[in-house]
C-alpha cells in the first residue's frame, strides 16, 4: 500500500474526525482518525459519497442512488490520486468520473464508519 501521511498536518487538530493518515491499496484503502481509530474502506464506497456539485444531487433519493450506483460501477475503479486539501479534507482523482469534490474529515468519518470495517 502507498502511504500518504498527514501526521505533519494534522498533529494539532483534536477533533475525533480528523484524518491522520491514509494507506491507499489498489482497491480499498486505511483511513485512520485522530482517535486512534481506523478503518478500511473500498473505494467504490468513497466515490459514491463524492459531495461535488455534480455527484451530490444524484444522492437525494432512493431512485437517483440506484442510478448514480449503478453507473460509477460501470467505471473503471483504479486507486485514485489523493490531495490533501488544506487542513479539513481530501480530493480524490479517480482515473475515469468525477474528480471535483473535496471530502471533508467529518465526510470520510461518515463513510468510513457506515461502509468500512473497523480495524483498529
Amino acid at each position: 500500500m502507498k502511504r500518504l501521511g498527514l501526521d505533519g498536518w494534522l498533529n494539532h487538530m483534536d477533533a475525533s474526525d480528523s484524518l491522520t493518515d491514509l494507506e491507499r491499496g489498489k482497491e480499498d484503502c486505511v483511513m485512520r482518525f485522530a482517535d486512534g481509530q481506523s478503518f478500511r474502506v473500498d473505494y467504490l464506497e468513497i466515490r459514491l459519497a463524492c459531495p461535488c456539485a455534480k455527484c451530490g444531487p444524484r444522492q437525494e433519493n432512493e431512485q437517483r442512488i440506484i442510478e448514480f450506483r449503478e453507473e460509477v460501477m460501470r467505471f473503471r475503479l483504479d486507486k485514485p490520486k489523493a490531495e490533501l486539501v488544506g487542513r479539513y479534507g481530501l480530493r480524490f482523482s479517480w482515473p475515469s468520473g468525477c474528480s471535483s469534490g473535496i471530502f471533508s474529515f467529518p465526510l470520510l468519518r461518515g463513510v468510513c464508519e457506515e461502509k468500512g470495517t473497523l480495524i483498529g
